[in-house]
């Protein structure tokens, strides 16, 4: 098999991959909704593997398009100190939602809602790094 050098072949190839994501994702989701008139509360959990592969390939999808999106933005920089403060609030609410889902394990739901701050902190970092 040979190598893709056309351009526009693997500018193809990339709307291939986009399209087969978005097709994919669509049957994952239109299942979980068909799930979850069944049983709710069995659908939305992290047992089913369907809801585990739709939300890794959501978050998957966002954080890498950070990478196009944020080189084209004319924003200004945001502060250190903005930056600390958007971490602590994420961290407060996202953790005090997680506890509100899992009311047994506080420890856990404080790991969870560290874990999403440091995510999007981290995105809105490497998005700053682009900014003017």
């Amino acid at each position: 098999m040979k190598k893709v050098e056309d351009e526009r072949l693997k500018g193809q190839l990339l709307k291939n991959f986009k399209t087969a994501f978005l097709i994919e994702n669509s049957f994952i989701l239109l299942v979980l909704i068909y799930e979850s008139f069944k049983n709710v509360w069995g659908t939305v959990n992290a047992q089913n593997p369907l809801w585990a592969s739709f939300m890794l390939g959501v978050v998957s999808l966002s954080i890498l398009s950070q990478r196009v999106t944020a080189a084209i933005e004319d924003k200004p920089k945001i502060s250190k100190k903005r930056l600390t403060v958007y971490f602590v609030l994420e961290f407060l609410v996202f953790s005090l939602l997680f506890m509100l889902v899992i009311p047994k394990n506080i420890w856990i739901a404080i790991i969870c809602g560290l874990t999403v701050a440091f995510i999007t902190s981290s995105v809105l970092l490497y998005n700053n790094h682009y900014r003017d």
